[in-house]
């Protein structure tokens, strides 16, 4: 797919002529998640290359010497066996989710914070702009007015005391350092 995209590049204004071969290779492609192509999620079978028609396959000459009936009794089977295929494709993607779940809280800290600490808010307008890189990330101080314990975000207030508009999830805060 990428070596499609840097053809895209060289010439941007062709992309809708070159944009289904990139849709064919993505569903054809093996995929981690559901452990099938999209093609054969959608089709129950997987996708027969124009190439396998002029190169017999062991997949083509089955398929082609078989008598019409039983070709058809053969495809009857195939959509009967789709209902348990896409089943199986959405319990991987539900294992793969549990598993993605579990690496990304294992990397999250857990920050609990007590009314009346002292914070700073994670700025995230400057978070992905290279030329302000050398902006401050974090601003504040505020102030814990109140904690809701049940989703972990926090209610903050200025260090004058008027109230910040929306409530912040814990971990675009961190404890200000008492020195």
């Amino acid at each position: 797919m990428l070596a499609k995209e840097a053809e895209v590049h060289v010439n941007i204004c062709d992309w809708d002529l070159k944009i289904h071969h990139v849709v064919w290779v993505y569903n054809t492609t093996y995929k981690t998640a559901t452990g099938y192509s999209p093609f054969r999620l959608a089709y129950g079978m997987e996708a027969l290359l124009p190439i396998e028609l002029e190169v017999m396959t062991l997949r083509t000459a089955t398929t082609i010497r078989l008598p019409l009936d039983e070709s058809q009794r053969h495809r009857l089977l195939q959509l009967n066996e789709l209902d348990e295929l896409q089943l199986k494709a959405y319990q991987s993607i539900e294992v793969a989710h549990v598993q993605q779940k579990k690496a990304f809280d294992k990397k999250v800290k857990k920050r609990e914070f007590k009314e009346g600490d002292l914070v700073m808010m994670f700025d995230a307008r400057h978070h992905h702009r290279a030329y302000k890189k050398l902006l401050p990330k974090w601003f504040g101080p505020f102030v814990i007015k109140k904690v809701f314990v049940d989703n972990g975000s926090y209610e903050l207030e200025n260090a004058n005391g008027s109230p910040y508009p929306d409530c912040v999830n814990h971990d675009k805060l961190k404890k200000v350092l008492d020195m």
